[in-house]
């Protein structure tokens, strides 16, 4: 079938398939999304391959913030290509048929192994037992601090971390840093037992203190330091590491300012686990020459393998990288715009879950954790976010 369109001051005949085209280029101008069509051409493999599907699961497997995800569906319903059922999105028949005629799409299984859910390890009874006594020590965390770009990895991630580490020989008899560690992954790699040294340096003084009760109740070691990263480290930290782990700010001044403190404690040569957000590829590139610029090539990045507690922007899922590095370099950018509110300043609004009051939380109200309803609820949930306007 053909269609007659306008473009410009003539008429042309558009057929099926660029009529779909421009379908895409408009719906990723709506949802201003930096991958483009491209982006939007996944949310519709995802949901062809995986439907019914909820918006967290799209994002987990297409790595999109859930807010452009929520978008895009909004729009290709309107244009009848989606449907939304009480099990999440389905195609309609005229987006099967777009899906399968256009998009030349045939094959609807996934091939992610079922049991390592893609990380590539799996956990034997030894990190099992470990993973059951971290379990129990998360629940002991204090309320995550959002200014400081706190979310809290799970358990679960945290252990396969350590035994990410141990797989690939960086844990046996190696001298570890912690750059930050509200994830608590210095617990499961001190139980191993395996390291020969372990030091966490944070910002953050509840989860150090967590950390030592942690250790003294399961007689391990872990040497604990606060020290605010904006600052170079001390310098008996400096040169003496094997490893180091990070989870920084999502910001490329974040990553810089970590992982060069990473190489203050490595030296000129060494390991760094990175976890990081899924980014656009105009930021990825930004990182990816941040990262080689240090000195850093990336031997492994592992998709979807860090899990977190309520962090349903970025789908609840960060990547990890594993970074082999030689003449190491320090890189620090701008130390007062590390953190995402400073970049990228944004209003939440949170809804009381007792009385359904709505409140603002970026302005005046800073972190939802400070937010006091009338009524005495303490519980919110967020239903709405947008960025700050600059005044």
């Amino acid at each position: 079938m053909k269609i007659i369109g306008k473009i410009g001051k003539g008429k042309v005949e558009i057929d099926e398939k660029a009529k779909f085209s421009i379908l895409l280029d408009s719906v990723a101008k709506k949802a201003d999304i930096a991958e483009g069509k491209r982006a939007v051409e996944d949310i519709i493999r995802v949901i062809y391959r995986h439907q019914p599907i909820s918006t967290k699961k799209i994002g987990q497997k297409t790595r999109l913030p859930l807010p452009i995800i929520a978008k895009v569906r909004t729009i290709l319903e309107r244009e009848k290509i989606l449907k939304r059922t009480e099990r999440g999105a389905e195609l309609t028949d005229l987006g099967k048929e777009f899906a399968e005629n256009i998009l030349k799409l045939k094959y609807k299984k996934s091939l992610t192994c079922k049991t390592c859910n893609g990380r590539g390890i799996v956990l034997d009874e030894f990190f099992e037992d470990i993973l059951n006594k971290v379990r129990v020590w998360a629940k002991k965390r204090p309320l995550v601090d959002t200014t400081i770009d706190q979310s809290f990895a799970t358990p679960e991630t945290s252990t396969y971390r350590a035994a990410l580490m141990y797989e690939r020989g960086d844990l046996e008899g190696k001298r570890i840093l912690f750059v930050g560690d509200d994830d608590l992954t210095s617990l499961p790699t001190a139980l191993t037992n395996m390291a020969e040294e372990i030091v966490v340096v944070d910002i953050d003084e509840r989860i150090l203190k967590l950390i030592e009760k942690f250790s003294q109740k399961e007689n391990v070691k872990i040497k604990t330091i606060k020290h605010d990263l904006r600052n170079p480290l001390p310098k008996d930290l400096k040169e003496r590491f094997d490893v180091v782990s990070t989870d920084p700010p999502y910001t490329v001044n974040g990553l810089k300012l970590f992982l060069s403190r990473g190489i203050e404690a490595l030296g000129k040569e060494g390991i760094a686990y990175l976890s990081y957000s899924h980014k656009p590829i105009d930021e990825w590139l930004s990182i990816q020459k941040a990262i080689t610029d240090m000195g850093f090539v990336i031997s492994e990045l592992i998709p979807n393998f860090n899990y977190y507690e309520g962090s349903e922007i970025i789908a609840n899922t960060t990547f990890i990288a594993r970074l082999v590095g030689k003449n190491l370099k320090i890189n620090i950018g701008d130390t007062e715009k590390i953190y995402t509110g400073l970049v990228k300043p944004v209003i939440r609004y949170y809804k009381c879950l007792k009385c359904g009051k709505v409140h603002k939380v970026g302005e005046e109200v800073k972190k939802v954790e400070d937010l006091v309803c009338e009524c005495g609820g303490k519980k919110f949930k967020m239903i709405k976010r947008e960025k700050l306007k600059n005044e």
